[in-house]
């Protein structure tokens, strides 16, 4: 009797090694059915930061998609946690409001730019521009004053203060800067013209001649119908 005893607990221990056996079993295939689902998953897809945003809306603004740059930026703004990269931002998305002739709102994105880095000259400068294409130009005078003072000779804002120096009737003062602008770079055709049409108006007509002539052989693309209408006579 007791053989019997001892045989029938021996089967059940071996039954139960079997049972214990397949279970274990199953837990491995499914944990390993698991890991190959996981990795059949798409990853998951990281966040944007604004560096991302940003060269997105430098790839739009060269391909002159100008409202998809600015939505752009407007993300990049939205999140940006980095202080270097906050007056960037700021100024790309002012450059192509610029370009839809949107100056209004350009020129509060050029003054945040400037607030967040007033040693950047070329923030100024932009701003003057736009400035002057809103007709501010006291304002847009400030700015390339202030460029100047930072940046030192400039052909082109020589010109530009030349101009606006005009339109005050300021015509010694312009003439100066148009003067400066012709000795930084000789073989620019603007300040030859708008000096030219000064010396016309205070009656200097063989300096102003001189003026349109070399104007017109740089290329200035009204200079021949002044100079054939004063000079050519």
């Amino acid at each position: 009797m007791l053989k019997v005893k001892s045989f029938l607990l021996f089967l059940c221990l071996v039954v139960g090694f079997q049972v214990l056996g397949q279970m274990d079993s199953v837990q491995v295939d499914s944990a390993i059915g698991s890991k190959k689902y996981f990795a059949q998953l798409p990853p998951a897809e990281q966040e944007k930061t604004s560096e991302d945003f940003m060269k997105e809306a430098i790839v739009h603004f060269d391909g002159t998609r100008y409202h998809k740059s600015i939505e752009c930026l407007d993300q990049a703004i939205e999140i940006n946690e980095f202080t270097q990269l906050t007056s960037i931002l700021y100024f790309y998305r002012a450059v192509s409001k610029s370009k839809l002739n949107n100056y209004t709102e350009a020129i509060d994105d050029y003054t945040q730019a400037i607030h967040h880095n007033p040693r950047k000259s070329k923030y100024i400068y932009h701003r003057g521009l736009a400035y002057f294409q809103t007709g501010a130009y006291e304002n847009a005078r400030k700015d390339f004053e202030t460029t100047l003072n930072m940046d030192g000779a400039n052909a082109d804002i020589y010109v530009k203060l030349g101009f606006l120096k005009q339109q005050d009737n300021e015509l010694k003062a312009a003439i100066d800067d148009y003067s400066k602008a012709i000795e930084l770079n000789p073989k620019f055709a603007t300040p030859y013209y708008y000096r030219g049409l000064i010396y016309l108006q205070v009656l200097m007509p063989d300096k102003a001649c001189n003026d349109l002539q070399k104007a017109m052989e740089l290329g200035h693309p009204t200079a021949y119908r002044q100079y054939e209408k004063y000079c050519n006579q």
